[in-house]
């Protein structure tokens, strides 16, 4: 629309000054006709006074007549008393007097070339007001008007005429190109303004890229820190209870423990394996997770935490939920981080009253997870900044579990919320559409 008001404007401005150097031309034009016109009248009128100088009583009347058509009596003697210079007989006809005679003259018949061959609306010769000869319409609402006094010392007429502007020889054609030119204009300097703002949008997205490599880089080190610490403990913690079962002969017992160290392993080859895969792309392949069995095999992980706090972990996740289109690995992810903040915030209970329930349910679009405990619930801070990256309650703590968790819940479309339960606890409900897309 903006374009389209643009383009009439200039075209309107164009046009006008075309119509308005069309129209100066035309009034040029019959300005210089009205000039030609003037001066023929005036050396027509000036004949009568060399005539009138020249006529006797011996003059022939039928010779008179024959070479001076206009001219219907004349006298060579002078008027007693003496009558006015110009004085009208009727319409069209006055006499001229001077002291040599007088001579009656047929003013259309004097100018019938002219005035058959003149353009003008609007032709009228007068004498101090009163026409003399007019043809044409009376010529008030004419667009132009040109008036002049004939000089001639006998017969100072009154010469005025009127016109209009022949529209339908406009250039209305070079109006039509002048629109025309605009437009090709306008479309030209919008496709230069649209290649610059997609070359301009190109270079912003190829450093929106870099900039967001560089911060992917930033949290993917930052959340190999987080990620990496548990299994790397759980290791640690299984290594040196088996060594120390070796030492006492007790190998078989050191068995499980190696197990176990051996999964955690495997899960950090996949964390640093989902790590590498983000610094070359941000897709993320979905394929259907059983939401149960993940969530037992997050428990299995965490059995060091779980078994040192004594926490009950009630899992309520029916076998009947559908899969979810997800990650596994970002589904284990955020399992992981909600149920090691539940084991933590629970660590000053005493031991066997500790608990955490998993439910989860179907909704017509979505399914509902909530995870539960039985900790002291959050605290006012805590529920408005607990998904801030780098926001913790605990001195040993990143702050970058929740955060992380949040961005892989959105990376599925899905949502998450905080805020305390009932009976004082934390709790954390996710939900995850079942039409899914990776952001």
């Amino acid at each position: 629309m903006r374009k389209l008001l643009i383009w009439l404007i200039l075209t309107v401005l164009s046009g006008g000054g075309v119509v308005i150097y069309a129209l100066h031309q035309q009034y040029e034009e019959q300005s210089a006709e009205f000039r030609i016109l003037y001066r023929d009248i005036t050396v027509k009128l000036a004949q009568n006074d060399v005539i009138l100088a020249l006529l006797s009583n011996s003059s022939d009347p039928k010779v008179v007549q024959q070479k001076f058509p206009y001219i219907l009596r004349w006298q060579t003697q002078p008027h007693d008393p003496p009558r006015p210079d110009i004085n009208p007989a009727r319409a069209g006809t006055y006499w001229i007097n001077s002291p040599q005679g007088s001579l009656l003259i047929d003013l259309p018949g004097l100018l019938a070339d002219f005035v058959r061959s003149q353009k003008f609306h609007h032709f009228s010769l007068s004498w101090q007001g009163a026409p003399l000869l007019t043809q044409g319409a009376e010529g008030t609402d004419d667009w132009w008007r040109w008036e002049k006094q004939i000089t001639s010392p006998s017969q100072p007429l009154s010469l005025t005429v009127t016109n209009n502007p022949d529209w339908r020889n406009l250039p209305w054609l070079l109006m039509v190109l002048a629109g025309l030119f605009w437009a090709v204009v306008i479309y030209f300097y919008n496709q230069y303004q649209k290649t610059k703002r997609q070359r301009n949008i190109a270079d912003l997205r190829a450093h929106f890229s870099e900039l967001s490599r560089l911060n992917a880089m930033g949290e993917i080190a930052a959340g190999m820190v987080h990620e990496l610490n548990q299994p790397l403990t759980a290791i640690l913690s299984y290594s040196q209870t088996a060594q120390r079962l070796i030492a006492q002969q007790q190998a078989e017992k050191a068995l499980p423990l190696l197990d176990a160290s051996v999964t955690q392993t495997k899960r950090i080859s996949a964390l640093l394996r989902t790590f590498r895969e983000k610094l070359h792309s941000d897709e993320q392949a979905l394929q259907p997770v059983d939401l149960r069995r993940v969530c037992e095999h997050v428990v299995t992980l965490l059995g060091n935490e779980i078994q040192r706090g004594k926490v009950t972990v009630i899992n309520n996740i029916p076998d009947s939920l559908p899969p979810l289109m997800a990650s596994p690995l970002g589904i284990e992810q955020i399992f992981h981080n909600l149920l090691n903040n539940a084991i933590q915030a629970q660590q000053q209970i005493p031991a066997g009253k500790a608990w955490v329930r998993i439910n989860a349910s179907q909704s017509e679009n979505s399914i509902v997870l909530t995870v539960t405990d039985g900790g002291p619930g959050l605290t006012e801070q805590a529920l408005e900044q607990v998904f801030m990256p780098f926001f913790t309650t605990r001195k040993e703590g990143l702050g970058l579990g929740m955060a992380l968790t949040e961005t892989l819940v959105q990376r599925l479309n899905g949502s998450i919320q905080a805020e305390n339960s009932p009976n004082g606890g934390a709790c954390f409900t996710l939900i995850f559409p079942f039409a899914q897309q990776e952001a």
